[in-house]
């Protein structure tokens, strides 16, 4: 059976595959457009450059030109449940703009008559585009929406909760005019609510999760508990850290008035994502193209350093030149962090310990490096490869992690971004060497996750620049 990320990942490429066909389409028309209206005023054996002349050498360039601006525009990241209105927005600016940007570079040095053509040039060109890239995409839209509101496509949903407030989410999914996807396959039962729900939808218990998650393929999981207890809410939505499910509560009165709500479809049932992140779906992909571009741009810049430091590391003391730890990541998944190697080999022993800025065990290299900071600069590896962002909350170890849960059981919420080199959290509070420490840290962590943007990165980044140059890396 075809699991929800699947199918995402399908429609995902079904998308691409449209804007590409769209985007040649409406290359070759405005080509058209201009052999007619604009060259044909010109002698045909002069051969002047000019995108008229280019059209087979930008068959492949205009596309992987528009699918990086449609990316970056964050139009791939939803492509199961796509509001139509955000739909025509996010194709009328990012045509818009991906035109202004074709007009700089390839139109601006076209030979005119007039200057009057050139808006004539630019005004057809984003005519074109916007018609035929939003017809085919509201053509592919309106099959996808058509199929969910009629309950042909959907997505397995369980919810967790036998009570009163489960039931009756699951008759107004039931009771719905027009489905949003959720098709609830049973119910999972909490030991302290008195059942209101069919006895033969019971698929199990709180401790039986992770089974009915894959025995069902169950891609939504809703939790809908009578209890105002937190600590039983945050137990069961901690099972659900690094599951491949999306994980969604019933807000409360006081969740409205404090602005924690965000609802995007008008018709269906209130639920927030519990892992949803405050950050639009272009802002996600410029922090990540911000990522790879600064991360790549400083490995080249501070290579000879890294080969120094290599040196420095390994002509110093035993071991290896890179250290690495295993962490908790993005939706809970564990990853390996790379550091320059700051501590004798061997150090730690069978039982986690941390460190402080005495510490015994830290090599003469090791201090200076981690007075700079310059031991976590591999970390600029693990952004590249996707475990890590340049600004995010600090990961921490899986055995350090569980201590902090038992203390703090809505810790495990700052999974829903990746981890970062630096944070909000290092730049007010720095390094943590107990578990109370981690735990006073962890507010800034929860007021960057309410505060995220690319302009708060831009910020903390700064910070840790200046830190770094003061030598305040303990």
């Amino acid at each position: 059976m075809e699991t929800l990320s699947r199918k995402i990942r399908n429609l995902r490429l079904k998308y691409i595959i449209l804007d590409l066909i769209a985007v040649l389409l409406a290359w070759s028309l405005f080509f058209i457009f201009r052999r007619l209206e604009i060259e044909s005023t010109f002698i045909q054996e002069i051969q002047l450059f000019s995108p008229i002349y280019n059209f087979e050498k930008l068959l492949l360039g205009i596309p992987l030109y528009w699918l990086f601006v449609f990316w970056l525009s964050g139009y791939y990241n939803q492509p199961l449940r796509k509001s139509r209105v955000e739909e025509l927005w996010q194709t009328l600016s990012s045509v818009f703009l991906g035109c202004l940007g074709l007009f700089f570079i390839l139109l601006l040095d076209d030979p005119v008559v007039n200057y009057i053509d050139y808006y004539r040039s630019f005004i057809v060109l984003f005519l074109i585009y916007f018609v035929v890239v939003y017809l085919a995409r509201y053509t592919l839209t309106r099959i996808v929406t058509y199929n969910i509101h009629h309950r042909v496509w959907g997505f397995n949903t369980l919810i967790v909760g036998n009570g009163e407030k489960a039931m009756n989410l699951y008759q107004e999914f039931q009771n719905m005019k027009q489905s949003t996807g959720e098709i609830v396959k049973g119910f999972v039962t909490v030991e302290s609510e008195q059942s209101c729900v069919p006895n033969d939808m019971i698929l199990g218990s709180e401790n039986d999760l992770d089974e009915i998650i894959d025995r069902y393929n169950i891609g939504e999981v809703v939790v809908a508990t009578d209890s105002d207890d937190m600590n039983d809410f945050y137990e069961v939505v901690n099972r659900l850290v690094g599951r491949d499910v999306e994980v969604k509560i019933i807000p409360k009165l006081y969740d409205f008035l404090v602005g924690g709500v965000r609802v995007t479809s008008i018709y269906g049932a209130l639920l927030v994502d519990l892992f949803d992140v405050r950050l639009s779906e272009s802002g996600k992909n410029v922090k990540r193209l911000m990522d790879i571009m600064v991360s790549a741009l400083a490995l080249v810049l501070l290579s000879p350093l890294l080969l120094l430091v290599s040196l420095a590391v390994k002509f110093t003391s035993e071991g290896p030149i890179i250290y690495k730890q295993e962490r908790v990541g993005l939706k809970g998944k564990l990853f390996n962090i790379y550091k320059f190697r700051t501590m004798e080999n061997n150090s730690e022993g069978s039982v986690p310990q941390l460190s402080s800025a005495n510490d015994k065990r830290i090599t003469r290299v090791g201090r200076i490096l981690r007075k700079y900071r310059i031991d976590e600069i591999p970390q600029f590896v693990n952004v590249l490869k996707g475990d890590m962002s340049l600004v995010g909350p600090r990961p921490e170890r899986p055995y350090y992690e569980q201590q902090i849960a038992e203390k703090v059981p809505y810790f495990k919420v700052i999974h829903k971004v990746r981890p970062g080199i630096t944070s909000w959290g290092m730049v007010m509070y720095g390094y943590a060497n107990t578990v109370d420490k981690m735990i006073e840290r962890l507010k800034y962590d929860i007021i960057y996750l309410e505060n995220i943007s690319v302009t708060v990165d831009v910020k903390i980044l700064i910070y840790t620049i200046r830190t770094v140059l003061t030598g305040k890396g303990i």
